[in-house]
């Protein structure tokens, strides 16, 4: 379908070329010139010279068997990147609000950066007794919630990798020391659905966290809720590891991920 003309205040050639981008996106077997040309009530060299140029900047390719055009991978990339720098933070701060309301605890959210957990947003606890948390603070993958879990939703071959890399460091008496350790703590947080650190970064304090995912099912960042252990005994973490993990999965659904 023909696009309204609105060359007088804009760039023609432009103009043109969006309305080639957007034409092929309607016919998903691919498409020749002079229909191109029809639709576009354009002159069928002029469509060629502007299919010639996205051709070479990937935008659009040719079948070499029939010889129609339909768009390229280049605009899968951009389109991938776009879904990929949607701000979480402002996706998933209402779920968060929430999740913050009813538990009454510190609530975090963290993306993974190399093999650390990076909190990028803080809802701090009004409780007189509670756990202080600041944006930009780091953890290891292997004492933190977020980092088990994160860990649990990847491919077994990609955390065998990972944990070749680990090097591990006591800081309290119960953070996790070896592979055959951590190993364990991922496969129970694939089955829970929810990460646990116990003491293990900072004494006396406990979290619970689990993944978000996007459309792809590709965890991008994971919610933790961080409460005192005098707070948190095991029928405690189980019910606060139920609500991080509902909490998650809407902010998932929210980013257009299905199970």
């Amino acid at each position: 379908m023909r696009r309204k003309q609105v060359y007088d205040s804009t760039v023609q050639s432009v103009e043109r070329t969006l309305d080639i981008i957007e034409t092929l996106s309607e016919y998903r077997t691919g498409v020749g010139v002079t229909t191109l040309s029809k639709d576009l009530k354009l002159h069928k060299s002029t469509v060629h010279r502007l299919l010639t140029t996205l051709m070479l900047r990937k935008y659009v390719e040719q079948d070499p068997e029939t010889s129609k055009y339909r768009l390229g991978m280049k605009l899968f990339e951009l389109g991938n990147a776009v879904l990929s720098k949607l701000d979480i933070r402002q996706q998933a701060m209402p779920y968060l609000r929430q999740l913050w309301k009813t538990t009454g605890e510190t609530i975090q959210l963290a993306i993974v950066d190399q093999y650390n957990v990076l909190y990028i947003d803080v809802l701090e606890t009004l409780e007189k007794v509670g756990v202080k948390s600041n944006v930009g603070e780091r953890a290891p993958l292997y004492c933190s919630a977020a980092g088990k879990i994160w860990l649990a939703n990847l491919p077994q071959e990609r955390i065998d990798d990972i944990l070749k890399n680990i090097k591990f460091e006591s800081l309290t008496p119960y953070t996790i020391d070896s592979i055959d350790k951590l190993k364990v703590a991922i496969n129970q947080a694939k089955e829970t659905g929810y990460g646990v650190d116990n003491q293990e970064h900072s004494i006396d304090l406990s979290s619970v966290a689990s993944a978000i995912k996007n459309s792809r099912g590709r965890v991008i960042a994971c919610v933790s809720i961080v409460a005192p252990s005098l707070r948190t005994n095991i029928e405690k973490i189980k019910e606060l590891g139920a609500k991080v993990k509902e909490t998650a999965e809407r902010i998932s659904q929210s980013m257009g991920f299905n199970k």
